[in-house]
Parts: structure tokens; C-alpha cells; sequence
């Protein structure tokens, strides 16, 4: 009787059960939402206190409101996944999670030090690789980090964003299959830093229509698109430094150095089973 009850429950869980459920307890709602004025392209990468000084129009309260849609919809999604038993899928054997510590160019860009950048994504000084592992340990990483999904040859990670990273692993809190134009650590106040010291710092979708419509729950979304995007890690570890072997002798020798003292392998992009 127990394994029949598995099979019908099996069956049930197949058919999407979870994403059908996050839309209709979404959107049908009795208090509908107010309309979003800011793109996710132009606004979700900014905290909420940065952003309202680059909008002192009046326009704090719709802010705040935007922030608490953005906080629900996360929450909403998380409760999603472990309803439907897909958290054991998201941070089982199957995926892996690489950082990109060339994403702004290469690894050896931005600052060392974090700082407030301007409201302009031209004036994005994020951490170098140096800065990186200044700023965070092996374990035990409070601050939610934006990381590229990898699934069976299923990713989006141009070859540039190879140069120089980490693989980790944690409690995964979103997946997408696109840029989910989550917020930057460097597009924070210190009022942004103040207010979220004790868990550190998130990192949560728009909660605009479109970026609705990007989210994944479970193995099938990626099967079914042939892709994944931007998956966001919470309490994190660092599992491996990953380094093209291509790049400037004392970059590798670096990454030799991190290996060694982290205690965690060296790999190549193509040991993740990226193409290069």
C-alpha cells in the first residue's frame, strides 16, 4: 500500500504541481498588487535604501511596498519547493553552483574592498578575486550569493565568466533560467549593510510578470527548456577554485595557493562539464 501511495504521489508531483500552485496562490489573490514602475533591468539589482535615494521623488512608500512583494514572492517560491520535495533535487549531486570572480571583467577587476558604487551599472566597482576571498570564508557564508546553475550541459555562462571562480554549495533560495536581476552588493548603503547584518545580505527577483515567467521549480523546467540561469546560494561553502589555465602564470599560481590553503580541489571549466 505504501509504495502504491508513493507511485499516485509520484505521479501527481510530475505534472508541475508546484509551479501551478505558485502561480494560483500568486496571483489569485484578494488584495491585487499594485503595478510594478520599475524594470527589473534598470531597478533589481539595487537595495532597497540605494534605490530610494536615487528616487527622492516621493516615491519611499511604493519602494517599500516593491520590497515587500519581492520578499513574498521569494518566501512563496522557497515554500513551493519544499512542499513539492524539489529541494533534494536543487541541492543534490545533479547541479553544481560556479561564481563567476570575472563577471565584471577580468579577475582581476573592481576593488578589494567593498563600496558604495553610484546609482550607473558603469559604476559597478565589485570585488576582485583578491577581494572575494578577503571578504568570505571556506564555510558558513551568511550573505546570498548569485551563482550560474549547471545541469547535465544545461547553463548560460559565457566563456569570459570562465577565467576565474568558485564552485559552492548551500541552501539554494531561487532558481531562473535567465539573469534574475537580483541585488548587488555593491548597490548597497551602509544603511542597506545595517539593516541586514544578521543575515546578511539577499538576493531576490523582481516581482514583475516577466521575471515570473523565468522561474524554475524542479528538474523538468530544465529539461523542458534546455536551459538555466542565475540560481542564488544562501549559508554557502566554498566545494572548488575553478581556473582557465589559459590566463596569466601568476593568476594560476593564485589559484593554486587559494586550492591549497581552502583545501579544495583545482579544477578547469571543462571539469564542471561546461564547453569552453
Amino acid at each position: 500500500m505504501n509504495t502504491l501511495r508513493q507511485w499516485i504521489r509520484q505521479i501527481i508531483l510530475s505534472e508541475n504541481a508546484a509551479r501551478e500552485n505558485f502561480m494560483e496562490m500568486w496571483y489569485n489573490v484578494e488584495e491585487e498588487r499594485d503595478p510594478m514602475n520599475y524594470s527589473a533591468e534598470g531597478s533589481g539589482s539595487h537595495h532597497r535604501d540605494n534605490l530610494k535615494q536615487l528616487h527622492v521623488d516621493s516615491a519611499g512608500p511604493a519602494i517599500d511596498t516593491m520590497f515587500g512583494y519581492k520578499r513574498d514572492l521569494k518566501k512563496l517560491w522557497n515554500k513551493m519547493i519544499d512542499e513539492f520535495d524539489h529541494r533534494s533535487f536543487w541541492e543534490g549531486p545533479e547541479m553544481k553552483y560556479f561564481h563567476s570572480l570575472s563577471y565584471y571583467g577580468g579577475p582581476g577587476a573592481g576593488v578589494d574592498k567593498l563600496s558604495y558604487s553610484d546609482e550607473s551599472d558603469e559604476g559597478i566597482h565589485d570585488l576582485t578575486a583578491h577581494g572575494f576571498f578577503q571578504m568570505y570564508d571556506k564555510t558558513g557564508n551568511k550573505d546570498e550569493m548569485s551563482t550560474y546553475g549547471i545541469y547535465n550541459g544545461a547553463h548560460q555562462i559565457p566563456t569570459t565568466q570562465l577565467l576565474f571562480g568558485v564552485v559552492i554549495s548551500g541552501r539554494v533560495t531561487l532558481a531562473t533560467k535567465d539573469d534574475a536581476w537580483t541585488e548587488s552588493r555593491s548597490k548597497a548603503t551602509p544603511k542597506d549593510f545595517e539593516r541586514h547584518k544578521g543575515s546578511g545580505m539577499p538576493k531576490r527577483i523582481m516581482p514583475t510578470d516577466d521575471m515570473i515567467d523565468t522561474l524554475l521549480f524542479e528538474e523538468a523546467d530544465i529539461l523542458e527548456g534546455g536551459k538555466i540561469g542565475e540560481c542564488v546560494l544562501d549559508n554557502w561553502s566554498i566545494e572548488a577554485i575553478v581556473c582557465n589555465p589559459t590566463i596569466k602564470d601568476d593568476l594560476v599560481k593564485a589559484a593554486e595557493v587559494l586550492a591549497k590553503q581552502y583545501g579544495v580541489p583545482l579544477l578547469e571549466p571543462k571539469d564542471l562539464g561546461v564547453k569552453m
